[in-house]
């Protein structure tokens, strides 16, 4: 055989062997598919088993119960979760004023149903189907409601000692350093018991064992007044407490301030004050009570008669005289000016120039006649002329005639208000009696024309003369007597004139 006879040969040998290599690769490959497609679906066998077996007691994965991640925990680990299975051991009722009552809600048969909506939400979940947990989050809810014995928790409630302080509005308090604001009282008596009860209610109905009772829960009385509501009042107040008003009594003074002074004044709630007339009336009254010494009975000790009493008569017109209604216009005046004055002098009753008042410097609590007077003794007619304390003069005198009202010269206690020269004395009496002569000295001791003045037609003076040759009402002295006094004798001198 010739070589391109084997080679061909060959080559049919080599071909007839490729067919049977091409069936044998294609059986090898559907083998591989088979057992990699047996493995896969062995595996996900097992897989599925597996969190089959994992779930079969557990939330599936991404699971949330009332916004908490439950997701893979048992029910039990679910429950401590979500809290569900715990009940305090304390309800906890805070009072207005702080003070904590503790109550256990067992003794008033409290209970949850968390737990068991739990075990609801538990027991419905289809294990099955694992897997879906994977594909997205699955969120459930329930409502946790609580049982109680409404009438266990009532009584409870109502045993516990809430208070005894009641509320007591703000209010002003006059002390003697002024006016206070006494602030309010917030009390800690429960005055609605039903509302508080029902503020407990509500707290349990939210799951809450802690309950506030703040003002806004109607269990207690709350004040209507507070302090600041005097804040401005209690101000204008003191202002006005703290003005002084000084009198000057020459011996001693009166001071208005505090609690006198808001006597006298009415004030709004803003603080606003208007000037109580009436009440400053009556203090004036008291002043007048106290210090006047016109128009008064007096004692006095004379040079022969030693102590006696000397009556006021219309006449006699020496002392002091609070003028009334000009002084409580004075004073309603200094109060509305709002400003403190020092040692302002009351207004004394005036009659043109002449004002009833004394000698400053001889005034006292119990004299206001001093140690410097005139003294005229109507029943022995004679006068002494005493300059603190010391006899300077004295002479005889005639005074009025004693057979007639008309031309008695009364006792009581005389000024001296002017002095003139070569006085013309014209005048009639009620009996009818008329007389126009002069003097040469003229001293005015009233203000209806009795004076001690010279009478030089009289020849004699003193004794009994008086008692049926009589003056019309004046002191009838000797020219010398009548001049001592015009020259050495101060106007306003007390003249003190008595009988036995």
């Amino acid at each position: 055989m010739s070589a391109g006879a084997a080679s061909y040969s060959k080559k049919l040998s080599t071909s007839g062997s490729g067919k049977k290599s091409r069936k044998k690769v294609k059986n090898q490959s559907a083998l591989i598919c088979g057992t990699i497609l047996a493995a896969l679906v062995a595996v996900l066998g097992i897989s599925y088993g597996v969190g089959r077996a994992y779930y079969s007691k557990r939330f599936l994965a991404d699971t949330f119960i009332n916004g908490v991640d439950v997701s893979g925990m048992t029910y039990e680990e679910a429950v401590k979760a979500l809290k569900a299975d715990k009940i305090p051991e304390e309800l906890t009722v805070t009072a207005i004023d702080g003070k904590k009552f503790v109550i256990s809600p067992k003794d008033f048969g409290y209970k949850r149903s968390a737990s068991g909506e739990v075990k609801k939400l538990y027991d419905g979940v289809n294990r099955s189907t694992w897997f879906t947990g994977y594909a997205g989050r699955t969120d459930f809810t329930f409502d946790d409601e609580a049982t109680y014995d409404k009438a266990l928790l009532d009584e409870q409630l109502n045993a516990q000692d809430w208070g005894s302080t009641s509320t007591t509005d703000a209010r002003l308090e006059l002390t003697d350093d002024g006016y206070e604001i006494v602030k309010e009282v917030q009390g800690n008596k429960v005055t609605d018991m039903a509302k508080l009860e029902q503020a407990v209610t509500d707290a349990l109905g939210k799951g809450e064992f802690e309950v506030e009772l703040g003002a806004g829960t109607g269990c207690y009385t709350l004040p209507a007044i507070t302090s600041d509501t005097f804040t401005d009042q209690c101000e204008a107040l003191n202002k006005v407490f703290n003005l002084s008003i000084t009198y000057d009594f020459d011996y001693t003074t009166e001071t208005i301030t505090g609690k006198t002074l808001l006597s006298m004044i009415d004030m709004d709630d803003m603080g606003n004050y208007a000037v109580n007339e009436k009440a400053v009336e009556d203090y004036v009254d008291k002043l007048a009570e106290k210090y006047d010494t016109y128009d008064t009975k007096r004692t006095f000790n004379s040079t022969l008669q030693g102590k006696v009493t000397v009556d006021p008569s219309a006449d006699a017109l020496y002392g002091w005289w609070i003028w009334k209604d000009a002084t409580v216009e004075q004073l309603v005046g200094l109060l509305e000016e709002g400003k403190s004055v020092e040692g302002i002098d009351p207004i004394y009753y005036s009659d043109g120039p002449f004002e009833y008042t004394g000698v400053e410097s001889a005034r006292s609590a119990k004299d206001d006649i001093g140690k410097t007077y005139i003294e005229v003794d109507l029943t022995n007619q004679q006068m002494w002329y005493y300059k603190d304390g010391k006899e300077e003069y004295t002479c005889y005198i005639v005074s009025g005639q004693t057979t007639s009202l008309a031309r008695t010269t009364l006792e009581g206690v005389y000024k001296l208000w002017s002095k003139e020269t070569n006085k013309r004395m014209k005048d009639r009496n009620a009996d009818g009696e008329e007389w126009d002569t002069t003097c040469n000295y003229w001293n005015n001791i009233s203000l209806c024309g009795i004076g001690m003045h010279d009478s030089t037609w009289r020849g004699a003076f003193g004794g009994t003369i008086y008692q049926w040759n009589g003056s019309h009402g004046c002191i009838n002295m000797p020219y010398e007597g009548a001049q001592y006094i015009y020259e050495n004798v101060e106007l306003g001198t007390p003249v003190v004139m008595f009988y036995e």
